[in-house]
């Protein structure tokens, strides 16, 4: 195995408190311009980004706010396909939103003063993150393999990341490159040599799949599913240069 690569969110970093919190806020905020005032709760959020394959919380955002629109989230949410998009939501509602005003206000809550288009002041929720690993663990992995990224996050949002880990990843793919689950991503950084990536979600999954599918072997591991979490997932490669299978 020559390649360990990591997704950032959810995996490397907890982002329960910023993340799911500036989607949160950024619908709310959407959904008043719509003349709704509604609560949006955290566990649809949660549950939705579990299932479907967004690619990023704009897309998120945007499907949260058309499932609210159109009937009751809890239930639309239970019957969401797994694998789903935003496509699926646009399609299912007949609307689509801007992007590019759902980018330009969900960076404002979570980037907050970093970000030069900020639609208002507001401080930053990136700042609420927390490692889910240490910076020594990270550096004695790179010793003995290669170690990269493969993020939704953009180069800004990586680089937050990397302040709050402590630690600088020379190979890297960003949202500036493409989203997962294009599997090209991965190939740009690996080419062809074996590794795993290490996710929590199913779209990192499906990411993995395609990957397979199209360029050979590569093995995924999903914390919370095949391990407990990413710490045991890089002791487990360190000490054995094994990793758990399904």
């Amino acid at each position: 195995m020559t390649w360990v690569v990591f997704d950032v969110d959810g995996t490397l970093i907890d982002v329960s408190e910023s993340y799911d919190v500036a989607v949160k806020l950024t619908v709310e905020h959407l959904l008043r311009s719509f003349g709704r005032n509604e609560e949006v709760k955290l566990e649809w959020i949660r549950e939705l980004r579990s299932k479907g394959t967004f690619g990023d919380d704009f897309k998120l955002s945007e499907a949260l706010t058309l499932l609210i629109l159109w009937g009751n989230p809890e239930e639309i949410i239970a019957r969401f396909p797994e694998g789903g998009g935003v496509e699926w939501v646009r399609e299912k509602t007949g609307i689509a939103i801007e992007e590019s005003m759902i980018e330009r206000l969900f960076n404002t809550f979570y980037l907050g003063e970093v970000y030069d288009k900020s639609l208002f002041t507001f401080p930053g929720l990136w700042r609420k993150e927390r490692p889910l690993i240490s910076p020594k663990l990270l550096e004695r992995l790179s010793m003995d393999f290669k170690v990269g990224v493969v993020t939704g996050r953009s180069g800004l949002e990586l680089k937050l990341a990397e302040k709050i880990l402590g630690f600088r990843f020379e190979k890297r793919v960003t949202r500036e490159d493409g989203l997962k689950p294009d599997p090209t991503l991965l190939w740009k950084l690996v080419r062809g040599e074996f590794g795993v990536y290490i996710g929590d979600t199913l779209n990192d999954e499906t990411f993995v799949k395609r990957y397979k599918e199209k360029y050979g072997d590569f093995e995924f591991l999903m914390v919370g599913r095949d391990v407990k979490n990413v710490r045991e997932a890089v002791e487990n490669i360190l000490n054995d240069g094994l990793f758990p299978t399904k």
